[in-house]
C-alpha cells in the first residue's frame, strides 16, 4: 500500500473517531511502528493532524470552525432533542433573544409559544420564523458573515443595548469548568450583550462541546440554565452547582421513538 493510500485511511478514521494511536494505526493498516511513525510525521508536516501522547488527533479548532451548514448536519439528532426541550421553556408573550447557533436554530423550529417578540442576528432563524404570523421578528442588522450565516458589527451591539428580553438562548463551541468558549471574539461580544440584556440566560449545548478547545471565553456568571443531552463531566457539574445553574439533561429516547414512528 502506498503512503498516500495509508494517509487517506488514517484521515478517514480520524474524521469518525477524532484520534488514533500508533498501535491502532499499525493494526488498521497492517504496518510496522516505524512506518506508522513516518506516516504520522507526514500528516503533522501537512498540518492536518496534531500529535498526542501515543498517536495523533484532528485539530479541535479546525473542527469547530467548520461552516454553519456542516455544524448543522453534525450531531443533528442531538441538536433537535435539545432544541425541542429548550422550546418548552418559552412562554406566550415573551421577548426572546436567539443567538446564531445550529442548536438554537433547532429551538426556533420547535417553538410553539404564541405572541412572541424574537430578536436575532441569525439569517437562518429569521427564515424559519418568517413563516409565523403570530409573532414579531426583530433583526439585528449589520455586515453579513456568509460562512456563519450571521450579521455582525458594532450596530448589532448598539441595537442590543436598546432592548430588554425575558430570555436569551445561546450556543457554545466549547465548555470548560471556567466558562463557555468560542472561536470568534466579536461573536463573544454579542453573546455577552445578550446575557446582559436578558432576565434569564439559557445555554444549549450537546455533550461533544464539553472539554473541547476554543479561544474566547464567556464566564458562567450570567448563565441560569444549561440544556444538554447527556450527563456532563463531574468537574464542570460541580462548578455549575456552585453557581446555582440548573442543568437539564434531555431524553434522547423520545426523539428516537418519534423517528421510528415517522413523527
Amino acid at each position: 500500500m502506498y503512503q498516500e493510500e495509508r494517509l487517506l485511511k488514517i484521515l478517514g478514521y480520524l474524521k469518525e473517531h477524532h484520534s488514533i494511536s500508533v498501535v491502532d494505526i499499525c493494526s488498521l493498516l497492517g504496518i510496522s511502528r516505524d512506518t506508522a511513525r513516518r506516516d504520522i510525521v507526514k500528516l503533522v508536516q501537512e498540518g492536518v493532524v496534531i500529535r498526542t501522547h501515543g498517536g495523533v488527533a484532528m485539530p479541535q479548532l479546525k473542527r469547530e470552525i467548520a461552516t454553519y451548514q456542516d455544524r448543522l448536519i453534525e450531531e443533528s439528532d442531538r441538536k433537535r432533542v435539545i432544541g425541542k426541550a429548550a422550546a418548552e421553556l418559552i412562554h406566550d408573550r415573551e421577548t426572546i433573544l436567539l443567538d446564531v447557533s445550529t442548536t438554537v436554530q433547532c429551538l426556533a423550529e420547535h417553538m410553539r409559544a404564541a405572541e412572541l417578540m424574537a430578536i436575532t442576528h441569525s439569517i437562518d432563524i429569521v427564515g424559519i420564523l418568517s413563516g409565523r404570523e403570530d409573532l414579531q421578528v426583530y433583526v439585528l442588522g449589520g455586515y453579513l458573515h456568509a460562512r456563519d450565516r450571521r450579521l455582525y458589527g458594532p450596530s448589532v451591539i448598539d441595537k442590543l443595548k436598546e432592548v430588554r428580553a425575558d430570555k436569551a438562548f445561546i450556543g457554545a463551541s466549547a465548555i470548560h469548568s471556567d466558562g463557555l468558549y468560542y472561536p470568534h471574539e466579536d461573536d463573544v461580544s454579542v453573546k455577552k450583550e445578550m446575557a446582559l440584556r436578558s432576565d434569564q440566560v439559557i445555554v444549549l449545548a450537546d455533550f461533544t462541546k464539553f472539554n473541547r478547545k476554543s479561544v474566547y471565553r464567556l464566564d458562567f456568571d450570567r448563565v441560569d440554565i444549561l440544556v444538554t443531552d447527556q450527563a456532563i463531566p463531574a468537574e464542570i457539574h460541580e462548578v455549575l452547582d456552585q453557581k446555582n445553574i440548573t442543568v437539564i439533561e434531555c431524553d434522547r429516547s423520545l426523539n428516537e421513538e418519534e423517528n421510528q414512528h415517522g413523527v
